[in-house]
């Protein structure tokens, strides 16, 4: 039982980055109808540039999750406004898929270049602190995480739900056209919402570097759990992307304690490939 527990908590800290990823994902898709594959790499990204803060700086990983976030809205509105906004003209999912996996290959090649192949890690003063409740521990860091990870879920629904900006981007994820028609700058709101996925992988992978290894090739793994995230939790449904990470992150960690961790991977797309199917076969019986 304690075992079982510890799976839970453990599974339940690391669904939330699931949860912040496939959110990001989930914005862009359900405005831009476009799936980002190189989503993942915005997370390496963000994970170098955190790095960079605390050890060239001295800025604290925690601290360094604004300048981060700015950073990486603005790296993803250039790459919205010079790259993906040409490709949408064309009406072509082909150039759009080609596009996004050949900037993913140039981040991830880019970073191996520039930093080597070395595993790099952050180790702060607190990073080896532990709280015990009971039969559960949790390290310090990975509890401040999901505590920002929820902070800005919360943040992020209402800025979608009330604000002007958020409605209007709610107006252009449900038609385009008609929301061009009323006035609202489409392609403004283009390099809003791209911008801010990509903030959103930034931060995810800035509250990373503390109880994770930083490398080149880091996001390849948590890019295509934000595609599961994003099918499973329903396309363009913010509390559905999140409650999807936190059921994947949870599903990891039980195969790890049941099965085995080397199967881990194995039965999440196993999982993922059943729901598929299951979801085709309802939507089927309902045509």
């Amino acid at each position: 039982m304690d075992m079982f527990l510890q799976a839970c908590v453990n599974g339940l800290l690391m669904g939330g980055f699931y949860s912040l990823m496939g959110m990001g994902q989930n914005i862009i898709f359900g405005v831009m109808k476009i799936v980002n594959f190189c989503h993942g790499e915005m997370l390496m990204v963000g994970m170098y540039l955190t790095f960079i803060l605390y050890t060239v700086f001295g800025i604290d990983p925690y601290l360094a999750v604004p300048i981060v976030a700015v950073v990486m809205f603005c790296l993803g509105a250039v790459i919205q406004h010079t790259l993906i906004t040409p490709s949408l003209g064309t009406k072509s999912f082909t150039n759009l898929l080609f596009l996004t996996v050949g900037l993913g290959l140039l981040l991830s090649n880019g970073a191996l270049v520039i930093f080597g192949s070395d595993y790099r890690s952050i180790r702060t003063a607190y990073s080896q602190t532990y709280i015990h409740l009971g039969p559960v521990t949790m390290a310090l860091p990975r509890l401040i995480s999901f505590g920002v990870l929820v902070v800005i879920t919360i943040a992020l629904f209402v800025f979608l739900k009330y604000t002007t900006v958020g409605k209007q981007i709610r107006a252009v994820s449900q038609n385009s056209v008609g929301a061009e028609v009323v006035g609202i700058e489409v392609k403004k709101i283009y390099i809003l919402t791209y911008g801010l996925g990509v903030a959103l992988a930034g931060i995810a992978g800035g509250l990373l570097t503390q109880f994770y290894t930083i490398f080149p090739t880091a996001g390849a793994s948590f890019g295509f759990r934000a595609l599961i995230v994003v099918v499973v939790g329903g396309l363009g449904s913010i509390p559905g992307a999140f409650l999807a990470g936190i059921f994947l992150g949870l599903l990891e960690t039980m195969s790890a304690l049941f099965i085995s961790p080397s199967y881990s991977d194995l039965i999440v797309f196993t999982t993922f490939i059943i729901i598929l199917v299951f979801r085709q076969t309802i939507i089927a019986r309902r045509k």
